[in-house]
């Protein structure tokens, strides 16, 4: 934790000062070509030496973190495949977090195979997150099948409304379609007094891409050098495509706190700063809520944040429970992922991830120089709002099979 904030401090310091980055003067080693071979190189050792390895108690912990890695990177080998195979026959003897793994796996890579895995975990689990991974492998295997598992959940899981996974996953089966509250009033509102506010604002399919726009202290939007609403492409999507109230999932609806910038440590995130934002749940209240609330968590007091229209609407709320139920570390950063792992993909040069926001970066091969930077552009448009703390509000804002562009919200902020 020292560390840490130490590392913000030096951030702040260092960055925010100078009120802009250039983004001609970022560069990452990691960007290399030599640095791409190397870490598939690492990643395909790794597979190998994790297979040479006896699935059991012990060595748990090495196979969930490849199934893992794998997933992330979405690389599909034949080792892959044996890898999630021989993982698949020792599913059953498997800890619960080993299982989540597996299935995550499986979803990402393999959807249409290891049915009778997923047959097997769905009969004997009874961890809640766990479960919900499975109904959503099986309603979007099938969506008819949704009221059946309407009532299968029901009735393993009677007090299932006082588990945050169950309770929204009865929800969205329900729901057939979105019906969101007037989004001029979440534009319009405050949350608290003199605070910047981020709206990032997505399908709800998450494969297509989202924007997102800045709202000053003042109650003005951030415009770009034409006068115009500013406004960048970002994916909201994680590798699994689960919903955001799961672990692993997208990133969640609701409010984040924005509590600075920071850079990250992790190559593949990169070296531009990284919007920092804290899920319900974890940190005090008093850093969430920027000292206007000191006590413990209570729903009340994030639902005071929300305009009288918004107070009863439930996907508002998954970032509470998604906190409550252990969501942590969801920030708004860069990539400098090796693009050839998902080229093929709609969404390209975006990146999916484990559910944080990400904008596009693309990087020179040869040099490690960054070629184009949104996350640089939003950073800068972020520092000129004048005010670093706030919060983030993640919406999805309606059902279309497209991209979500900046005429869509227009309407709704003059």
């Amino acid at each position: 934790m020292k560390i840490f904030v130490l590392l913000f401090i030096l951030s702040v310091i260092s960055v925010f000062p100078q009120n802009k980055i250039n983004s001609q003067k970022l560069h990452s080693d990691y960007a290399l070509k030599s640095s791409r071979d190397n870490f598939k190189h690492e990643l395909d050792a790794k597979i190998k030496r994790t297979l040479s390895l006896e699935l059991n108690s012990k060595t748990e912990k090495s196979w969930s973190s490849l199934l893992k890695d794998v997933g992330l990177m979405l690389y599909k080998t034949e080792d892959v495949h044996e890898a999630i195979t021989k993982a698949s026959e020792y599913a059953s003897l498997g800890s619960t977090k080993l299982q989540r793994a597996i299935v995550e796996a499986i979803i990402t890579l393999y959807p249409t195979e290891f049915k009778e895995t997923i047959d097997l975990l769905f009969e004997i689990t009874k961890d809640p997150t766990l479960y919900s991974y499975l109904v959503h492998y099986y309603s979007n295997q099938n969506s008819d099948s949704k009221n059946k598992y309407i009532g299968k959940t029901k009735s393993r899981f009677p007090n299932f409304q006082k588990i945050p996974q169950l309770y929204y996953l009865i929800y969205y089966l329900e729901q057939d379609s979105i019906l969101t509250p007037p989004l001029k009033d979440i534009f319009s509102n405050k949350f608290i007094e003199g605070k910047t506010i981020i709206y990032s604002l997505h399908r709800k399919e998450r494969t297509y891409p989202g924007i997102t726009i800045i709202k000053k202290p003042n109650g003005e939007f951030v415009k770009d050098e034409t006068d115009s609403i500013f406004h960048v492409e970002q994916l909201a999507l994680s590798v699994t495509n689960l919903p955001g109230y799961l672990s692993q999932g997208n990133t969640p609806q609701g409010i984040f706190s924005v509590v600075g910038f920071y850079n990250s440590p992790t190559p593949s995130i990169g070296p531009t700063a990284a919007v920092l934002t804290r899920i319900p749940h974890e940190v005090p209240t008093k850093l969430w809520y920027h000292s206007t609330v000191t006590t413990g968590w209570n729903i009340k007091d994030y639902k005071n944040l929300l305009p009288e229209s918004w107070k009863e609407y439930l996907p508002i709320y998954e970032s509470f429970y998604a906190g409550k139920t252990g969501r942590r570390k969801i920030v708004m950063h860069g990539s400098v992922d090796d693009l050839s792992f998902y080229d093929t993909l709609s969404y390209s040069p975006l990146t999916p991830s484990k559910g944080c926001l990400t904008t596009t970066e693309i990087w020179s091969d040869s040099t490690g120089q960054n070629i184009k930077s949104n996350q640089a552009k939003l950073m800068n448009a972020f520092f000129s709002a004048g005010q670093l703390y706030g919060f983030l509000v993640v919406i999805d804002i309606d059902d279309k099979k497209e991209a979500v562009r900046i005429e869509d919200v227009l309407p709704f902020i003059k």
